[in-house]
């Protein structure tokens, strides 16, 4: 006898369930054991007392960088090349959003990418991009 017909004939239906359910009992044993590890390793270690966590510096906007961006995307664009005069011509995209973070400034992704469609940030190669000049 070969095929389906054996395992019917040597119960190999219900040691294959069975087999399963042990493995996955198995398993959610297991992985509340391990999940238990925090809450015993805290009883049997001492905490410390907490100390009190050193005050950040925040960092103070300057007069440039207003609570909300003016609607004209060259008065933003002047705001953000304030930001970039200390990175020098060409900067990455990544410290100007470094940089707009730190300033608070809303929706950085948001701007810097209306500056690229608009043609205000040129990329210059190498992920470096800078300023297109005013053409006053």
């Amino acid at each position: 006898m070969y095929g389906l017909a054996a395992i019917q004939q040597a119960n190999g239906w219900a040691m294959a369930a069975a087999g399963a359910c042990i493995v996955l009992s198995g398993l959610a044993v297991l992985s509340f054991l391990i999940s238990m590890l925090p809450r015993v390793t805290s009883l049997i270690e001492k905490d410390p007392k907490p100390e009190k966590p050193l005050p950040v510096a925040k960092p103070q906007a300057t007069k440039q960088t207003p609570e909300t961006l003016p609607e004209d995307l060259d008065a933003v664009a002047g705001i953000y090349q304030s930001l970039t005069e200390e990175m020098g011509d060409v900067f990455s995209l990544v410290d100007l959003h470094r940089k707009t973070k730190e300033m608070k400034l809303p929706h950085p992704h948001l701007s810097i990418n209306r500056f690229r469609e608009a043609g205000i940030l040129v990329p210059k190669g190498d992920g470096k991009f800078s300023w297109q000049p005013s053409s006053e």
